[in-house]
Parts: C-alpha cells; structure tokens; sequence
C-alpha cells in the first residue's frame, strides 16, 4: 500500500507495527516446535581469485583462491506452504524434458527477506530434502512493512 501516488493520499493508515508483530507472531505458531526440523536457509561458499573473468571465474582453474568465505545458515521467522499438483508421483516426464512441479513458497517480511537474501536452498521438516531457490514473487506492501515470498523448487538429491 503506498502512502500517495498521481497526487492521491491512501485512504487508510494502519497500525503496521502491531501488523508486522501479529504476523511475525503467527508465523512462529506455525513453526515446527523441533528446532531441526524448522526452515534453514543455506548459502553458498563466495570464492575470489586474483586473476578472474567478468563473471567472477578464474583464469586458471588450478589455482588456489585468495579468500573463502560463507555465511552460516539462517533460521528465520517465516511461513510456508507446499505445493504438489501431481501428488506423490513426484517428477512427470514429456517428450520435452522432465518436469518437477513441486514448489515450496516462504513468505517473510523485510528483516527477515535481508537475512535470507542471497540463499543457495532450504531445509525444512524432518527429511534432508533441498529446496533450491527459484525467484522472488513481486513484493507487496501495506505502508512500510513489505512481504516476500519465496518460490523453491524440490532438488533431486
């Protein structure tokens, strides 16, 4: 919800704060109550070289990086749903390829959209199954507190 836009004022002014406190509140109702098995968020290792390409590659492939670094996963507060329309078949083959349509979409809010921002896949439940990222569904607002969310799609390993 923006406050004005082409000279018109909003018609409402909501208390966000409590907003924002009574969604972060039920996501964490929503929650599974063992710690393990709640969304963890993973990131990928950032290497650097001193000779690299525009895309960050290096120019020898044997050569030792000049610094390593990854963020430790995360854990925020968040909600999910899970999607699969083809039910427990799982991948649905075609004469163009394999499909897996079963997603995982996490809604946030902006604190938690800046810790997770820049994840490689997800954990959730009390399998090992990966949830790798897809894309940002576009972000939708009421005042200053904007949601998120989050569309991943099943790994194969």
């Amino acid at each position: 919800m923006a406050g004005s836009h082409g000279g018109f004022d909003s018609i409402a002014q909501p208390p966000v704060d409590q907003i924002r406190e009574v969604l972060r509140r039920t996501m964490v109702l929503g929650l599974p109550e063992t710690e393990s098995e709640r969304p963890t968020f993973y990131f990928e290792r950032v290497n650097t070289w001193d000779r690299f390409d525009s895309e960050g590659n290096p120019w020898d492939w044997t050569a030792a990086p000049v610094s390593s670094s990854q963020k430790a996963p995360v854990q925020p507060v968040c909600a999910y749903e899970f999607f699969s329309p083809l039910g427990r078949q799982g991948i649905h083959e075609t004469e163009v390829g394999e499909f897996q349509p079963t997603t995982l979409v996490v809604t946030l809010l902006e604190d938690e959209f800046q810790e997770v921002s820049g994840f490689t896949y997800l954990t959730v439940g009390p399998g090992s199954q990966k949830w790798y990222f897809r894309y940002w569904r576009p972000a939708y607002s009421i005042a200053d507190m904007t949601v998120y969310q989050i569309h991943c799609a099943v790994g194969d390993d």
